[in-house]
């Protein structure tokens, strides 16, 4: 066989798995996110509001805490904001507020806090008053 021929299969040999690797990569990025990643990636915008590391409290819905969207939220959080450890506590300096958790209306869980910043997903963060 020429070397001609040996570059040409050689060529389109590349020019195949080129296409190949391209087409693996749009498919992969055409694949929506799992509901976990989607409400990490919601989680992570908050990451900017709370300290680097440390205890911050995050308030567990007002009815039905156990359900199972409330608690893959909860985890989301807790994976999203690693190294800070998000704990089910109210009285911290940070509360972060899951959407949906908070009692409408008026939630005396928060009393004491301000609002700091929140999501378009509507996932706050509050910030204790120091007294």
């Amino acid at each position: 066989m020429s070397s001609r021929v040996q570059q040409g299969l050689a060529a389109i040999a590349m020019a195949w798995a080129l296409v190949a690797a391209c087409g693996a990569v749009w498919g992969a990025r055409a694949q929506p996110l799992d509901a976990i990643d989607r409400m990490q990636a919601e989680f992570v915008q908050l990451a900017r509001h709370l300290p680097p590391n440390g205890e911050v409290g995050y308030l567990e819905r007002y009815e039905d805490a156990g359900a199972e969207d409330a608690v893959r939220a909860h985890y989301a959080a807790q994976y999203a904001l690693v190294p800070r450890v998000v704990v089910s506590r109210v009285g911290l300096e940070f509360m972060i507020v899951g959407q949906g958790t908070q009692r409408p209306g008026h939630d005396p869980r928060l009393d004491g806090y301000f609002l700091v910043s929140a999501t378009p997903e509507d996932h706050r963060v509050y910030r204790r008053l120091l007294p």
